[in-house]
């Protein structure tokens, strides 16, 4: 009889374990898919809030350039036409900076979720690699990020926390191999 707890896993559970590894790759992949593209998301928010004030300024400071062109042809008198023109030109330098601004920002957003793609590409390397040689790969350990319970970060020092122990219902404890299925 051999000691290695590899060997005497059964097929079923060799197969709950694949099935849960997967699910576990295929919801990391998405949560960094989902994380990646809303940064992306975002930039192009800001960007699009930016376009939109010069939108509105422009559309306001058309009421502001029509009102200057009546007044000076009505009056050809400086006092009031003038300043009618100054708000105008002001309003019409703050939308174009609104609008470099915005335009910039925009240029900025790439929508292609590059690190959801490296990953992905890394896993399908190592899943070949793993099919062309069985047994010899070790399987990496699991990101910060996905380990539901720990810390994000703890202390070198510090010990690893101990998930608390309760009785399942049929009376053993979770994690331990129930006896009943192989038999």
């Amino acid at each position: 009889m051999s000691t290695d707890p590899r060997q005497e896993r059964t097929l079923g559970q060799l197969v709950a374990s694949a099935t849960q590894d997967i699910s576990t790759l295929v919801r990391s992949e998405i949560a960094l898919a989902k994380a990646e593209v809303s940064v992306q998301v975002k930039k192009a928010g800001v960007g699009g809030g930016l376009l939109a004030g010069a939108a509105v300024i422009v559309f306001y400071s058309v009421y502001f350039l029509f009102t200057t062109i009546a007044e000076g042809l009505q009056a050809l008198g400086l006092p009031r036409w003038v300043s009618f023109l100054i708000v105008t030109l002001f309003m019409l330098a703050v939308a174009a900076v609104l609008a470099y601004f915005g335009v910039r920002k925009m240029k900025t957003v790439d929508p292609t979720p590059a690190l959801t793609i490296a990953e992905a590409q890394e896993t399908v390397d190592a899943i070949r690699s793993a099919v062309e040689h069985p047994g010899t790969t070790v399987p990496a350990p699991r990101p910060e990020w996905d380990r539901p319970g720990l810390p994000a970060t703890a202390p070198a020092d510090a010990p690893a926390p101990v998930a608390p122990v309760s009785p399942s219902t049929n009376g053993t404890t979770p994690g331990a191999p129930d006896s009943s299925r192989d038999a």
